[in-house]
């Protein structure tokens, strides 16, 4: 799950109002980037699902999602 922060850039990043370096800061663009793309995963599979495709042909498109999005 995403926590609550506040990441700004004012000559330096800071984070919550405090300073910090770079370092501390890109595992949250990191936790956030793959969030987003689970999530776009989980949206497209929702579309295949109204689709009512068979067992085989929903895990193959699941499948190429994946691949795409690199997961």
């Amino acid at each position: 799950m995403i926590t609550e922060t506040r990441i700004t850039w004012r000559n330096g990043f800071r984070l919550n109002n405090r300073p910090v370096m770079a370092a501390d800061i890109r595992p949250i663009f990191e936790e956030r980037r793959t969030a987003a793309i689970w999530e776009h995963y989980e949206q497209l599979k929702a579309e295949l699902r109204a689709e009512n495709l068979d067992a085989d042909a929903y895990q193959a498109a699941c499948l190429r999602i994946a691949d795409a999005l690199g997961i």
